[in-house]
């Protein structure tokens, strides 16, 4: 079933059968309910206000470039680019000068019984980045979980990795509670602005994720991915399961949770290309061509 509703002002969606329900806005083409045999399995706000006060991108779709991009700048085809600086002297999550796309207001359309299209036209020159793109969302709403596809299509050369912010609670409290199994033995070597150094590492240690283990520390980490389900994550009344075809996944265990909901109350499982990509050329490229077009996936799977 597909039905239309408001969010304080604001147009969302609801998708539901037998075991699942999912509502997602036009705010930040975000997800705000997903519940599970009943469950929410997911966290956010009660209010609008809360979400326009919040840091965190609860639910929301970020971009134009998930993470972080060093020294908020890259060079493309000879040309520099200056973005938004938003975190110290990088970028995260695109910028977030004027409004960042978590927080702007796409436009949603029911896309027959099962899905919802959010569309977003971003202008050239939108915190830096070059050429005008137009980016969409669907959500699609499967028997046991949510399918989320990003598209992008560009009038110039520029760059396009979007993602995910969703945060999931799995019914618990915390995500000490959960036990992690992620399907990627290296990790990229951060600095302390959290920005890649280049060097890739055996994940190992604390790191260690091929086998389940409970979470018992923070992390804001970027995997390697190296095979399917790229995550799983337990807990004693629900199995998440994800699948993408994203190259990297960061790890967030919500250490700056705010605006009412506790620190450490969700896990934030990212799809993405690695952080600062357009300065590392060795890294997996995420280069949209003018004219050209990328599409991407993740699937939340639940049992």
């Amino acid at each position: 079933m597909n039905r239309s509703g408001m969010f304080d002002g604001i147009n969302c969606f609801t998708l539901e059968n037998e075991r699942l329900s999912l509502t997602v806005t036009e705010y930040g083409a975000s997800a705000l309910s997903l519940r599970f045999d009943g469950r929410e399995m997911i966290l956010g706000y009660g209010s609008l206000s809360d979400y326009e006060a919040s840091g965190s991108c609860a639910g929301g779709v970020v971009g134009r470039f998930a993470n972080r991009i060093g020294g908020a700048s890259f060079v493309l085809e000879g040309r520099r680019y200056a973005l938004d600086a938003n975190d110290g002297p990088n970028t995260l999550h695109g910028g977030a000068a004027g409004k960042p796309w978590h927080k702007r207001l796409w436009r949603g359309e029911r896309d027959g019984e099962d899905a919802v299209v959010f569309t977003l036209l971003s202008p050239d020159g939108d915190n830096g980045f070059p050429g005008a793109v137009e980016a969409r969302v669907r959500y699609f709403l499967g028997v046991n979980g949510v399918r989320m596809e990003f598209w992008g299509k560009s009038d110039r050369d520029t760059y396009f990795a979007p993602t995910s912010h969703i945060y999931f609670s799995l019914g618990e409290r915390s995500v000490f509670d959960v036990e992690m199994q992620i399907n990627a033995r290296a990790r990229l070597e951060v600095g302390r602005d959290l920005i890649p150094t280049g060097r890739i590492l055996p994940a190992e240690g604390a790191y260690d994720f091929t086998s389940p283990r409970k979470i018992e520390r923070d992390y804001d980490d970027c995997f390697i991915l190296g095979g399917t389900p790229a995550c799983t994550a337990r807990t004693e009344r629900v199995t998440l399961r994800l699948f993408t075809d994203f190259p990297a996944l960061q790890f967030y265990t919500g250490r700056y949770l705010d605006c009412g909901i506790s620190p450490n109350a969700g896990f934030a499982v990212e799809p993405e290309f690695y952080p600062d990509t357009p300065n590392k050329p060795d890294f997996p490229s995420a280069l949209l061509r003018a004219g050209g077009s990328l599409k991407r996936y993740l699937e939340f799977v639940f049992e």
